[in-house]
């Protein structure tokens, strides 16, 4: 009963989260939209952590999130590869300061398509948790 509660309060901010992805798309700032897609996907894992009542550790990289919750095998290449991709951009987004270079390449396209699979992903992990 308590890791039921506790994976819903995570589903909560995922959702939470994935509303500010599409908020920061709105408002021009690609950057922090890709962060906020990165965070809700770490938080639906840790949901699904939650949800089978296993450990959840202070971590965020989401390939390694992936395997904790059993799921990698179920992933194909390209999958694994945004999982990496969102991972590094978790650092980067807090931690670099050349917000000019962190922004190289992430158009509106890049980050319509990353919250499109965003959305796919927590869609097909929260099945898992019915």
């Amino acid at each position: 009963m308590v890791a039921q509660k506790i994976h819903q309060r995570w589903l909560e901010r995922v959702f939470y989260d994935m509303e500010t992805a599409k908020a920061m798309l709105q408002t021009g700032r690609l950057i922090y939209a890709i962060f906020m897609c990165q965070q809700a996907l770490e938080k639906c894992f840790k949901a699904l952590l939650a949800y089978e009542d296993k450990e959840i550790l202070p971590i965020h990289n989401l390939r390694r999130l992936a395997e904790l919750a059993a799921v990698i095998n179920q992933f194909d290449e390209s999958t694994l590869m945004k999982l990496d991709f969102l991972s590094s951009y978790y650092i980067n987004a807090r931690y670099k300061e050349d917000l000019q270079q962190l922004s190289k390449g992430i158009t509106e396209k890049v980050v319509q398509d990353f919250i499109k699979f965003s959305e796919g992903l927590i869609t097909w992990l929260c099945q898992k948790m019915k």
